[in-house]
């Protein structure tokens, strides 16, 4: 399974301004998340549609034009996390 480094903020970061992030993805939610799995000794996998990136969302329509692709790239993540998970990968 691929992984990747998750930087977290209270922001949307798009444009010019992801260029200054040292991570593989941005995300608000996720981090809370694995802070309260963390508290509790609860494995996480977190499978998450990042919409941020390089390219300046400008509208609502840039971003529910991605909406389609995430939701596809999504569901193969599921499939291949119970493929992995089946096969004895531990998290």
């Amino acid at each position: 399974m691929p992984a990747a480094r998750l930087s977290t903020g209270g922001n949307i970061v798009t444009g010019a301004a992801y260029e200054a992030i040292d991570a593989d993805m941005v995300d608000m939610e996720t981090y809370a998340v694995l802070r309260a799995c963390e508290h509790f000794g609860v494995p996480l996998v977190g499978l998450r549609g990042i919409s941020d990136g390089a390219e300046e969302l400008r509208h609502y329509d840039g971003w529910a034009a991605l909406l389609p692709a995430l939701d596809g790239h999504l569901a193969a993540a599921v499939d291949d996390l119970g493929d992995a998970l089946a096969a004895g990968w531990r998290i």
